[in-house]
């Protein structure tokens, strides 16, 4: 049976929040045995909210690039429907309907809609995300593997990762105008041939592949990590097994989004 061992002796004086969200990039053990100690609301609260506005107004300001990325998609998937075996009538429907769909990413991605898009996707998208996992590794932490954590400490080893979301998002608004597209690359994906764009003119088991690639994603990896370190302090259990639960959830998902992308496109 695989037993958890201290990896070292960690000074838990209180850290100020501020600390902590430096201290997640450069000493996560440290910061994860420091809420083991204690724990304040400010300590997800804080980086949660610091996620959403720094990924927001980056958001708004790569607008103009990810409204040309959303267009160049749209006219990809177009032309794979209207080469296929339609009739006049429905080639005509489908134009119209494509249409309708640039007009309306034109207009969500120009002030003033841009602003209420980016905010309101980011709130809501981080939001179930920081959730949903807190709510999977609470149940796996206390159920399945037999620990003892509140459901707030769980929430706090989520939510304070999302620091690296904040790297991500300057990343992004850093390289994005630099490149000249919103396809910048931080993932597998970018080993392809092919871009996000033109992936949805392309067969279904190209954009499963690609869904799967884009997911392996260097920032994603290191909030896995991140997770991984923090289960493994609050809950005192093994490396071993905290790497089963935040890579054996995250496998599962990579399953459920390649599989749902293979027949999905399939119905195109």
């Amino acid at each position: 049976m695989e037993m958890y061992h201290e990896p070292q002796q960690f000074d838990t004086q209180p850290m100020t929040t501020g600390e902590k969200l430096v201290n997640i990039i450069t000493s996560p053990s440290a910061v994860f045995a420091n809420i083991r100690e204690r724990i304040s609301w400010q300590d997800w609260v804080i980086p949660f909210l610091v996620a959403v506005v720094v990924s927001g107004a980056v958001g708004i300001l790569n607008a103009p690039y990810t409204l040309e990325f959303s267009k160049k998609a749209m006219r990809a998937q177009q032309e794979r429907f209207l080469s296929g075996d339609v009739s006049q009538e429905q080639q005509s429907q489908m134009k119209q309907r494509f249409e309708e769909q640039m007009q309306n990413q034109e207009e969500r991605y120009t002030a003033p809609k841009v602003y209420y898009w980016s905010f309101g996707r980011t709130l809501v998208g981080i939001g179930i995300s920081v959730l949903i996992l807190a709510s999977l590794y609470y149940f796996a932490g206390n159920t399945i593997l037999g620990g003892e954590a509140p459901f707030e400490k769980v929430l706090t080893v989520v939510a304070l990762p999302q620091m690296v979301k904040v790297i991500e998002s300057v990343y992004n608004a850093i390289m994005t105008p630099l490149l000249g597209t919103a396809e910048v690359p931080a993932s597998l994906a970018a080993l392809l041939p092919y871009g996000a764009a033109e992936v949805f003119s392309m067969e279904r088991y190209h954009q499963a592949v690609f869904t799967l690639l884009s997911q392996i994603n260097v920032f994603t990896v290191w909030r896995l990590v991140l997770f991984t370190i923090g289960l493994m302090l609050i809950y005192r259990i093994s490396k071993g097994k905290a790497v089963g639960v935040v890579f054996g959830y995250w496998a599962i998902w990579l399953v459920i989004t390649t599989a749902g992308s293979f027949f999905l496109s399939g119905l195109a």
